[in-house]
This record gives structure tokens, sequence and C-alpha cells, in this order.
């Protein structure tokens, strides 16, 4: 059987989406490949866990993600290193210090000693040919799958208060102009991640009824989409941006953005808007909330979007990978 050692970060309690998506791969190859886990250990320094990794190297090494210097320690020959986006990289805020240790350490030299990457998306990856020239022919574009917990439910519009959801609370997520676009409407924002003191402010300045979940499982995530009438997911960046297709899975709605992997991911299937337009993003909300045609079109065609990010189908395409290797 052909044997697979996957390369995690450290253990956590949450934002482990990484893991998640793996743990859905590992599952559904169980029968046909021997996959087992390397976690980076906390207490170790990053020198010491790439040591520790080459002492666990397989016949085919599997880089998940956000710890791609473990690349250092692994031999050339069969591994993989999979880029989930660059927003660390590109973020302004670093400076040239950080980004150019970033840019050796976590980046230039692990690319170096893989063999192939693969990118959750078409974005990503032009990303990588961009910064990095990484060779074309050695990138395979795969996207992140939707778990299955996310199960399609029928609902209608809620008519006192309609709810519209939005996961993520970083700068990026674009919270700030979702506050703004609610600004005097009659509808209700479900929250999830720890807002900024400042978005806080306004909420309570405009008086936006509103409620902030965190900390939640895969379940009661769900449950916050079965809730919501409307899901907003217009963000300033995103390597793939996951939450539109599990809303879209689940039956609802998705505002999204009209830039980068949210348009290549939620294009024909969702309502797209300049992020940076609280007014554009006013209208597209009301929009769907007022207008049970266009509702129930997008709600069709997000079902078929969807159905393409389907778990068993994304580790097919990790299979073809591991074969690939394995010649």
């Amino acid at each position: 059987m052909l044997s697979v050692t996957y390369f995690y970060r450290e253990p956590r309690k949450t934002g482990v989406s990484i893991e998640g998506i793996f743990s859905l791969v590992k599952s559904c190859l169980q029968d046909r490949v021997a996959i087992k886990e390397f976690y980076c250990d906390s207490k170790l320094s990053r020198l010491q866990n790439i040591k520790l990794a080459g002492k666990h190297a397989d016949k085919i090494n599997h880089i998940t993600g956000d710890v791609n210097f473990l690349a250092l320690g692994l031999k050339r020959g069969r591994t993989i290193l999979t880029i989930h986006d660059f927003g660390f990289y590109e973020n302004p805020v670093h400076s040239k210090l950080v980004k150019m240790m970033y840019h050796f350490f976590w980046l230039y030299l692990p690319l170096k000693r893989v063999d192939i990457v693969t990118v959750v998306s078409e974005f990503t990856k032009e990303k990588l040919i961009r910064y990095f020239k990484f060779p074309v022919d050695r990138i395979r574009v795969i996207p992140d799958p939707v778990k299955p917990v996310f199960q399609r439910v029928e609902k209608t519009v809620a008519g006192d208060r309609p709810v519209v959801l939005m996961l993520g609370t970083g700068k990026h997520k674009n919270l700030d102009n979702l506050i703004e676009a609610a600004k005097g409407c009659n509808f209700h924002i479900d929250i999830v991640g720890w807002p900024a003191p400042d978005e806080l402010e306004r909420l309570k300045q405009y008086g936006i009824s509103h409620t902030i979940f965190n900390g939640l499982s895969d379940e009661q995530v769900f449950e916050r989409y079965v809730a919501c009438d409307v899901l907003f997911m217009a963000s300033l960046y995103e390597g793939f941006g996951m939450p539109i297709i599990e809303g879209q899975a689940v039956g609802r709605p998705v505002v999204t953005s009209n830039i980068g992997a949210m348009r290549e991911v939620g294009e024909g299937s969702a309502i797209m808007v300049d992020p940076h337009d609280p007014i554009a993003i006013q209208d597209a909300i009301t929009s769907l909330l007022s207008n049970s045609q266009l509702r129930d079109d997008l709600v069709a065609r997000g079902y078929a979007n969807a159905a393409k990010y389907d778990y068993r189908k994304i580790a097919e395409q990790y299979l073809d990978v591991y074969m690939e290797l394995d010649k």
C-alpha cells in the first residue's frame, strides 16, 4: 500500500481548518493509502522540529501548510507542499526584515526542496509563479473541500429581522464595511470571531443588532449557517474563501467580493460586490432579502457550485498527486 506522512503544525484547539481538511482526505483514502501524521512540537525550536521531521520522513511526505520550513529537513524526491494563501507574505504591516525572513525560510528555501506544490486556487497559483517563479508543471490546483457536516437545510427569509452571517474578524474580513452597510437597516448580524474594539464601538454607536460567537465547533458553525438568511463573505483578501462553499452547501445565498479567489470560487453563484463599497454591500444584501426569485436562483446555483467541492472528489485529486510521485 502507498505510504504517506502528513506534516502538521503544532496541535491546537481552535483554528484547525488545515487539520480538518486533511483529516477528511485521510478518511477517504484509508483503504488505499497508509497515512501517518507528524505534528510539530510547540516546545521545540523550529530547527529542532526540522530535524525531528527528517526522522519521520516517509516514502512520500506531504507538508499540509503553515509549516513550510519543515521541507528543509526532508530529502528531495517525493515531497509535497500545500500553500493555502500568501496573506502573511503580502501583509503591509510587516517590516522589511520580517518579510525578508519569511520570504527565505518559509517560502523560498522550502520551495527549493519540494517536488510538487498544491495550491487551493488559481489565484494562489498565480502568486506562487509571480513571486517565486515556481515551475507551472509542478503546481497542482486542489481546492479546499466542503465538510460533510454542512448539509442542505431549506429556509425562507425571516420576516421581522433577517440575519446576516459573517465568519472571521481579522481586518481583511471587512467587518468595517459591513457595519457601514448595516447602518439604518433592519437586519441582525451574527459575527463569528473576535471583533476589534473600534468595530464593537461602531456597532454600538449605530445601534446595529448583532450577536458575537467564538470558539465554535463545525457543528455549531453549521447551526449559524442554518439560522442565517444571507452569508456575507466580501473580504478584502482570501486565499480561497471556504465559507462561500459552506454557506452554499447549506442553502444560503452569498454576498462576496468581485476580486481574487472569492471571485474565482463564487462567480456565477453569488452576488459579487466591490468590498470597499458599503452602498454596494447594502444593496446586495437588501436585494437578497426582498427578492425571493433572485434568492432562490442563487441558492440553486450555490448548491451546484458547492457540489464541485465534495470532500470525496478532493481526496481523489490528492490521491492522483501521491500516485504521480510514486511512479
